[in-house]
């Protein structure tokens, strides 16, 4: 009998063809199933005056409090001109400010303005009412079981982005 290596013993074993063409099923369903929702969510944004990053990007500036570009970068898994753009376009419409960090006057974070706040509001409530719809066919527990398996995939592509 051959005695395996460390080095063997520690390496995935090779996947079959029928995993990795379901795993790539998978990433096309998610694919397609991501553009459908960008673009009905897309229309609720317009309907405020912002698009579906901008108000992406509003809704972390709220929920996570004050947040430095880098933050929003890693929380949306997005590239950092992309943010840039969207901050600056942002910060044109008023709806966030820039201030300087109190533990760090190197840093500058993002904090929505009142009327910033007020459009998220009011934005949010219509996006509340739009997902719940689109999403009526799940049960609470599918719905409960689906976010689980997303919020894992989420911390992966977050942590793959952390060692780029």
């Amino acid at each position: 009998m051959k005695q395996m290596s460390s080095k063997e013993e520690t390496a995935a074993p090779p996947q079959s063809l029928q995993h990795k063409q379901m795993v790539a099923q998978l990433v096309q369903l998610l694919i397609k199933s991501g553009l459908f929702l960008h673009r009905e969510i897309n229309q609720v944004c317009q309907s405020y005056g912002l698009n579906i990053n901008q108000f992406c990007v509003i809704n972390e500036i709220v929920l996570q409090g004050p947040v430095t570009q880098k933050m929003l970068c890693e929380r949306l898994l997005s590239e950092k001109s992309n943010i840039s753009k969207i901050v600056k376009t942002l910060l044109d419409k008023k709806l966030i400010s820039v201030s300087v960090a109190p533990n760090d006057r190197r840093s500058t974070l993002l904090i929505e303005t009142a009327p910033g706040a007020e459009l998220w509001r009011d934005c949010l409530q219509r996006f509340y009412d739009s997902s719940t719809e689109l999403m009526a066919i799940l049960s609470d527990k599918e719905t409960e079981k689906t976010l689980k398996l997303i919020k894992k995939l989420e911390r992966a592509f977050i942590q793959n982005i952390a060692k780029k």
